[in-house]
């Protein structure tokens, strides 16, 4: 599924990594809320319309929302299995990924490679 994303709108990270754009839910700037309807896969929305991601701080505030919601959809994972370690980390370095890559700024992109340890 491919998803056009216009700016300033709000990215959506879900545990089957698929963006999208769109209103599922709203999260509070700086803070990721999630949604699990029955049968439904978790998924956050990220807003940044607040921020001005041509700045540093701007992207940093964003990078870390988008970090902040990959844990809210990705498993967290019982610490003695290292299998589930292992596949809730790829999660979220994969949810990390396409998020960064949705909002196509260089300043994100420039943060999400010098950052890593992203998961």
């Amino acid at each position: 599924m491919k998803a056009t994303i216009h700016s300033k709108s709000p990215i959506v990270l879900s545990a089957a990594l698929a963006l999208v754009a769109g209103s599922i839910l709203s999260a509070a700037p700086g803070a990721a809320a999630a949604a699990t309807p029955a049968g439904d896969v978790p998924s956050v929305v990220v807003r940044y319309a607040d921020l001005d991601l041509t700045s540093d701080r701007g992207a940093h505030i964003l990078y870390r929302r988008i970090q902040g919601a990959a844990n809210v959809v990705c498993p967290q994972p019982d610490i003695r299995d290292l299998k589930a370690i292992v596949e809730a980390h790829a999660c979220r370095e994969q949810a990390i990924a396409r998020a960064v890559q949705t909002v196509s700024s260089p300043q994100l992109a420039a943060i999400y490679a010098a950052n890593p340890k992203r998961g």
